[in-house]
């Protein structure tokens, strides 16, 4: 009478309509949600992210008090499509049963739900990760169906994902060993799209550096880089490294900054006092105050004193901090490199968890040469390369917090549903 058949009420009702419904019915319910870092992008700080403060800019600007619902539902949308993207194009080419299919959206979706919030926070987070899925949608695509055009909009979007966290220049390798993967027709094409992911680096950064520029005056990227990096190698210097320095400044800085560590015992001379965590879990625990607390905050209280403005602080607070980097990693590499070891270790919660993704992407290397289901072996390849190269640059700029791992979270996992269900086609096939 409605005009409404059975088959559009079953369409209505399908297990992932459900799904996509009451996620955003708690997302909705939930309202935005400000964490410390939120206030820092929404009063503009040179610090943090220009991508994210510029897509923040544009509801403040257009909405004025009132930005906060409009920002989440744009969120939510973004988040949901960027779900609905990545599923919808692992259901065509990975061809799971419904019950893996359905596993893997409520894997995707997850972080909307549960712990990340990615679509209610105001952070970075909350472009990042959908930008992440469309970004392995389009390259995944590409390698299944060789074409060119998913390539160059998976570039597009890397570029939007570096601009916005740029942790993810860790995917430009990765986007060109996409090109090679999906084995397009043509070496001027390979030249091409080589071309568009090897640029991609330098284009993010004169974005950032432009923003700076006509938002602050300083063609400079966004300067936390040396705090963040700074904070392992400072970790494990002793007192005698100021004699690594030549300059006065650096000198001077070095003893303050030292001198805070030891005071408060947050080095690795101290980690042997806590037996129970070990010289990462001491370094973990006390990431913020080594980083946040001393480098950065003692940088900016450094160059405030000499008078200069707020801004350039912060500017000469990291650079300051990225020339003394390279002596200080030299000087006590050792150290330093057992330390990054445990924290690509941790990224994946502990040993165990290492060796089984090293084991996967050995079957995914053994079914890629063996001419065996091809494309499994480089979609599983694909996107535990993805994981391990974030891993890798995130180690050397942070500890393993999930704030910064969790886009890769649903690798294993749809990696494990697809193995089974080729394991139970298989099955099947030779009961029939």
């Amino acid at each position: 009478m409605l005009g409404i058949s059975r088959k559009d009420i079953k369409k209505f009702i399908r297990p992932e309509f459900l799904i996509y419904f009451f996620t955003c019915f708690f997302v909705l319910y939930r309202g935005i949600i400000y964490e410390l870092d939120s206030y820092a992008f929404l009063s503009m700080e040179i610090n943090r992210s220009s991508g994210y403060i510029i897509f923040l800019s544009f509801f403040k600007s257009v909405f004025g008090t009132y930005f906060e619902y409009p920002l989440l539902i744009t969120q939510l949308i973004l988040n949901i499509y960027g779900v609905y993207v990545l599923h919808t194009c692992l259901e065509r080419l990975l061809k799971l049963k419904q019950l893996f299919s359905i596993l893997s959206l409520l894997i995707l979706i997850a972080p909307l739900l549960y712990l990340y919030l990615t679509a209610n926070k105001i952070l970075t987070e909350a472009l990042a990760y959908p930008l992440y899925l469309i970004f392995i949608a389009n390259c995944v695509s590409a390698i299944a169906e060789q074409r060119k055009k998913n390539l160059i909009y998976g570039a597009i979007v890397l570029l939007l994902l570096i601009y916005i966290r740029g942790q993810f220049l860790s995917l430009v390798p990765i986007g060109l060993i996409s090109v090679y993967l999906a084995n397009i027709k043509g070496k001027k094409n390979y030249l091409i799209v080589g071309l568009l992911f090897v640029l991609l680096p330098f284009v993010s950064g004169l974005l950032d550096k432009s923003f700076h520029y006509f938002q602050y005056g300083h063609f400079v990227s966004t300067p936390f880089t040396g705090p963040s990096i700074g904070a392992a190698v400072f970790y494990v210097a002793d007192k005698e490294d100021v004699d690594l320095f030549h300059k006065k400044e650096e000198k001077e800085y070095f003893r303050l900054v030292k001198e805070r560590l030891d005071a408060k015992k947050w080095t690795n001379t101290y980690a042997n006092a806590y037996d129970s965590i070990g010289s990462f879990g001491h370094f973990r625990q006390n990431y913020s105050n080594i980083c946040n607390q001393t480098i950065h905050e003692y940088g900016l209280r450094y160059f405030e004193k000499k008078g200069l403005p707020s801004d350039v602080q912060y500017i000469e607070t990291d650079k300051l901090t990225l020339g003394m980097y390279k002596p200080l990693l030299l000087d006590n590499f050792k150290e330093w490199l057992k330390l990054y070891i445990q924290n690509i270790k941790a990224s994946l919660g502990n040993s165990k968890y290492l060796i089984l993704h090293l084991i996967l992407l050995g079957i995914g290397i053994f079914l890629v040469l063996k001419r065996k289901d091809v494309f499994v072996g480089k979609f599983i390849v694909f996107v535990l390369l993805c994981t391990f190269s974030n891993m890798a640059l995130v180690a050397i700029a942070t500890h393993s917090e999930k704030r910064y791992m969790f886009y890769n979270d649903w690798v294993l996992f749809v990696i494990l549903f697809l193995l089974l269900d080729r394991y139970f086609k298989t099955i099947s096939k030779e009961d029939t």
